[in-house]
């Protein structure tokens, strides 16, 4: 295979996402929609870091952004769930809230085994999932994923991500991407039209809410009924 087959959109720095990193990878998305020889994206970070999140010292100083913002780092993870190419996080370090999401909306996810961490931390920050995504963690991890990660918000190593069905494999730094090209070979080379067609049917139902003009404010518990004996 030519590596030149595979495009690598690396997140630098602490990877995190603000409105021109954002707008930097659906601008790489382009270029591969553009370039038909390539058959594969592979997302990763540099140095300790997948990616971080969204970039909040850059969003607390644009408040009037941040709901808005927010809705729009679901449509690049609505986009990679019908990319018509195979798209695999190489998860080189640290995954934490919209970094670890990116991983969830991939078709495959390779783990550093050694430093790669997995984190939903909203339940420390002060924060519950907007309705996107909520949805998105709901639809791609199982109810002992979602309890063991999102409700604790704990920081998953390699071994218990794989064990929990986050990712599909864990390996040394030295074969991450080698584990990644084989991981991806099943899917690399179908028919674009084809492969964007089912992906998206298998998760329209999320896509489309992403895609909606539905509200997307964080959800908050109910009032709790009464435990009054009628």
């Amino acid at each position: 295979m030519d590596a030149q087959e595979i495009h690598i959109i690396e997140f630098k720095g602490t990877g995190v996402f603000n409105p021109e990193t954002l707008e930097a990878v659906h601008t790489e998305l382009d270029a591969v929609i553009a370039d038909e020889s390539i058959t594969a994206v592979f997302l990763r970070g540099e140095g300790k870091s997948f990616s971080q999140g969204l970039d909040l010292e850059y969003l607390m100083a644009h408040q009037e952004i941040f709901s808005e913002f927010v809705t729009a780092t679901m449509d690049l993870a609505a986009r990679l769930m019908a990319f018509p190419v195979p798209v695999v996080s190489v998860v080189n370090g640290h995954a934490f809230g919209l970094g670890a999401m990116l991983v969830l909306a991939s078709d495959y996810a390779v783990m550093r085994e050694d430093r790669g961490f997995f984190c939903l931390p909203e339940i420390n920050i002060g924060m519950t999932l907007t309705v996107r995504m909520n949805a998105l963690v709901q639809s791609r991890m199982s109810p002992i994923a979602v309890r063991d990660c999102l409700l604790t918000g704990a920081h998953i190593p390699a071994h218990q991500a794989l064990q929990l069905g986050i990712v599909d494999a864990i390996a040394p730094e030295e074969e991450l991407y080698t584990r990644a090209v084989e991981l991806s070979e099943p899917m690399r080379g179908k028919p674009r039209h084809l492969l964007s067609g089912l992906k998206y049917g298998q998760n329209k139902a999320l896509v489309d809410l992403i895609k909606s003009d539905a509200e997307d404010d964080p959800i908050t518990a109910p009032t709790f009924w009464s435990s009054r004996v009628i």
